[in-house]
Order: C-alpha cells, then sequence, then structure tokens
C-alpha cells in the first residue's frame, strides 16, 4: 500500500513538534509554577478576616510563616496561606471553621465540567474552580485531567511529573482499562490507585495527568463491553469508591494541635496530604464511553458553554446524547445512583457589549433557572494573556499595562466559584461574589 508524501508529512510534524511544540514557554512556566505571592491584605481578604486580626495571630503564633519581605511588605505562598489557615481553624477559640474538610463517614464529592464543544473555557473552569476552593476553603482538591490533549494539567503540573511521556499514569490507568484488548480490568489495590495521584505544588492538589493512553481507555471499555459483564459506563465511579474506603479522612482539624496546644507539623502535612475532599475531572470536549464515566462518577456536573446559536446547538445535541445513554443505563440498573448533586450550564466567554450574548442568556435563565447559572465568564484579553503562560488567574502575574484588567478577570472568576461553590456546598459559607455580580449586571 503507497501512502504517498502524507505519511512522510505525518512523520515529519511530529518530529518538528516533539521538539518544538512550545515547549520554551511551557518549560519556562513549569520551572516557575506557583510563583505568585499574595500581600497580608490578600491573604485576609482569601481566609475572611481583618488584617489586623492576622497581624496579632502572626505574633502570637510562633508557627506562623514568615513570608517574605518585599520593602515594607511581606508577601506568602499559597502553601503558607494554607499553613495559616490551618493554624487559625485548629485554635480552640476560633470563633467559625476555616479549614472546611470533610470529616469521617463524609463521602467525596465528584464535580466533572464537561462539554460537546472546544473551545468554550472548560479547562480554564476546571482549573478556576479547583484553586478557588483551595485558596478560600481550604480544600483539599483532585485535578483528574480525562483529556488526551492533558489541557487542564498544564494549570496544575511543574517539572516532577513528565507529561507526556508513555510511562506517566493517566486516568486509563487509575480505571484500569490501560490494556486495549483486555477482557476484565486490570486489577490494582487500593495503595496501587493512591500512588496514581501526583502531588502538585499547589498545597493540597493532586493530579491524575492527561495523555494519548486516555484513547486505549475507550478501546478497552468498547471491548469490554462485547466480551464481559464489565459495567463499562460505572468503572471509573467504582474506582473512586474503591479508593476512597482506604484513603478517607482520618486527621480531624482539631487534631492538629498536641495537648499543649502547640501547633502539629507532622499531624498537618498528614492531614493535608492523606486525601481529598473534592475531585475535580475535566472532560475531553466529546462523548466516548470514558467521558461517560466521567459524568456517571460526578456528583455535580458543570456545562461551560458559549452562548453563540451554533454552539447552543452543540449544547442540545451533548444533552440529548447524555439522557439516551441514561435512559440506556437505568435499563440495565435501575437502582444506579447517578448525579445526586446539582447540575448547572455555565455562560463562558460572554461579549457583555453584545446584546446577543445577554440576551440569550436572560433567555435560557428565565426558562430553566435552576439550570443556567445567572454569573457567566466574559471575554477578557487578561485570561488569553494568562493562557499564554499555561496559568491561570490564580497564578498569573501580569506586566504593569494589564493589571486592571487581570484584577477585573479575577473579580469575574470568583463570582463564578462562589455561584458554583453555593450550588455544589450550599453549608459552606458564600463570599458574596456572586451576589455582587449579580446585582451589577441583573439588578
Amino acid at each position: 500500500m503507497a501512502y504517498g508524501q502524507f505519511e512522510q508529512f505525518i512523520r515529519n510534524m511530529s518530529r518538528v513538534m516533539g521538539a518544538v511544540n512550545t515547549r520554551l514557554q511551557r518549560d519556562l512556566t513549569l520551572r516557575t509554577r506557583v510563583a505568585r505571592r499574595f500581600s497580608m491584605v490578600e491573604v485576609a481578604s482569601l481566609l475572611g478576616v481583618d488584617t489586623t486580626y492576622l497581624t496579632r495571630i502572626s505574633n502570637e503564633e510562633p508557627a506562623f510563616p514568615d513570608g517574605e519581605k518585599r520593602g515594607r511588605e511581606r508577601t506568602f505562598s499559597p502553601s503558607e496561606i494554607m499553613l495559616i489557615r490551618a493554624l487559625i481553624g485548629s485554635n480552640p477559640a476560633a470563633k467559625r471553621p476555616y479549614l472546611h474538610w470533610r470529616r469521617k463517614g463524609q463521602p467525596v464529592k465528584v464535580v466533572t465540567f464537561g462539554a460537546q464543544k472546544g473551545g468554550t473555557g472548560k479547562s480554564l473552569s476546571a482549573a478556576h474552580f479547583a484553586q478557588y476552593v483551595n485558596l478560600h476553603y481550604g480544600l483539599r482538591v483532585g485535578v483528574i485531567d480525562a483529556d488526551p490533549q492533558a489541557t487542564v494539567s498544564l494549570y496544575f503540573a511543574d517539572q516532577s511529573l513528565p507529561l507526556f511521556q508513555p510511562n506517566t499514569p493517566t486516568l486509563a490507568d487509575f480505571m484500569g482499562v490501560d490494556t486495549p484488548g483486555a477482557d476484565d480490568l486490570t486489577e490494582r489495590t487500593p495503595q496501587d490507585l493512591d500512588a496514581v495521584w501526583h502531588p502538585t505544588p499547589w498545597p493540597g492538589i493532586k493530579l491524575i495527568p492527561g495523555g494519548a493512553n486516555i484513547q486505549n481507555g475507550d478501546i478497552s471499555l468498547f471491548f469490554m463491553s462485547q466480551r464481559s459483564h464489565v459495567p463499562v459506563y460505572r468503572v471509573l465511579k467504582d474506582t473512586i469508591a474503591k479508593w476512597e474506603e482506604f484513603n478517607g479522612p482520618k486527621t480531624a482539624v482539631e487534631n492538629l494541635r498536641g495537648d499543649n496546644g502547640r501547633f502539629d507539623h507532622e499531624a498537618y502535612e498528614t492531614a493535608l496530604n492523606e486525601t481529598l475532599d473534592v475531585i475535580v475531572i475535566d472532560q475531553q470536549p466529546s462523548l466516548t464511553l470514558m467521558q461517560l464515566n466521567g459524568l456517571i462518577a460526578a456528583d455535580s456536573v458543570v456545562i461551560p458553554q458559549t452562548m453563540k446559536g451554533f454552539d447552543l446547538a452543540t449544547l442540545a445535541t451533548y444533552v440529548s446524547n447524555i439522557g439516551e445513554y441514561l435512559e440506556f443505563i437505568m435499563g440495565f440498573e435501575a437502582d444506579i445512583e447517578i448525579g445526586a448533586g446539582e447540575h448547572m450550564v455555565l455562560p463562558t466567554i460572554v461579549q457583555e457589549q453584545n446584546t446577543q450574548d445577554t440576551d440569550q442568556i436572560v433567555e435560557l435563565y428565565r426558562k430553566a433557572p435552576r439550570e443556567v447559572l445567572q454569573v457567566w465568564y466574559g471575554r477578557s484579553d487578561a485570561i488569553a494573556n494568562a493562557a499564554e503562560e499555561y496559568k491561570s488567574i490564580y497564578e498569573y502575574l501580569p506586566p504593569s499595562s494589564r493589571r486592571v484588567s487581570a484584577r477585573a478577570f479575577m473579580a469575574n472568576a470568583n463570582a463564578v466559584n462562589d455561584a458554583l461553590v453555593q450550588r455544589i456546598w450550599p453549608d459552606l459559607p458564600p463570599r458574596e461574589f456572586a451576589a455582587k455580580f449579580i446585582e451589577e449586571r441583573w439588578g
């Protein structure tokens, strides 16, 4: 069989892209991951306290981190902010919770970001959400990248994680569907499953990276559906349950101090890494068997969606196809519990100057107020600039000429994520970012 010049073209481009692949900027980002530091004022805002209180605690608490001095100002890394949160939250005199960790018996929450169409800001929405609940609530977050392109992985990985390498475990390995053609799942112990999670520079955030062998998972699941009795739609749901049975929460916040009242750093580090409070799944823009698993495993599903007419047609196709899958699954397993939490459409890349976009949101919201959020991600140059460096708005260090737009977009991200938190965790205290957004846009 003759392939002509196309085969040579593919080989040449594979070689070139393997050497280039925007690697200069990507590698620079991986070397300087989470380089941003936060001022005392910003730390106080993240914790919901005033700076006077924070300054007093810094003088009274021996374990309070020194931070870094920049002129007259002290700045703190996300890891130091998490430690400050633990110091305040574990103090018996604390009047409210500061670390919102789940307790024994409470299941891990699973939130899936999925969409049929690419280019809706899905991966960035998932990354922002994971970092927001980590920074604002101290939650321990597991990020699962279900996309072979590993987009969301680039917002969390550093040099210690070999992304895009064939021997780096991905979701397919976690689910035991990494061998195409196998008749059954690869058996893994809860300890094996826990080892698939990679630590990241973000305190308490772990990652199962994306990669090409996620496509092997789809092939494996297809053949299993033909040859065996494996319920191919719920493999991820069952795997998370198996992992959680042996890797649930063991340390309560009040256990972070010894009998003498001194903060126990060893107990803190153990607790920070012993489990996860929420798993955030970033889906591939499609509806394959692997992506179906991410939906079936979810307590809550968020669908980031642009508001153009053609794009909304893809939303109609997406939800229609999911409905057909669910009907098929319920025919096999009528008592399966799927998606017991809240689910919502998140409008993204909205041009607020274009009334067609905002009118579309209003119309959708009026027809489906429970399903469509009143907050949205606006189109912004700031996030495009941050994305060029593979950074979220919570990590991006803008040049002086872009600081105003970056601050505006962070306010936008805070509003979106505050709204998501209120729907997904109604018991968590809201931060009022969403209320302000709604008052300004809908008031």
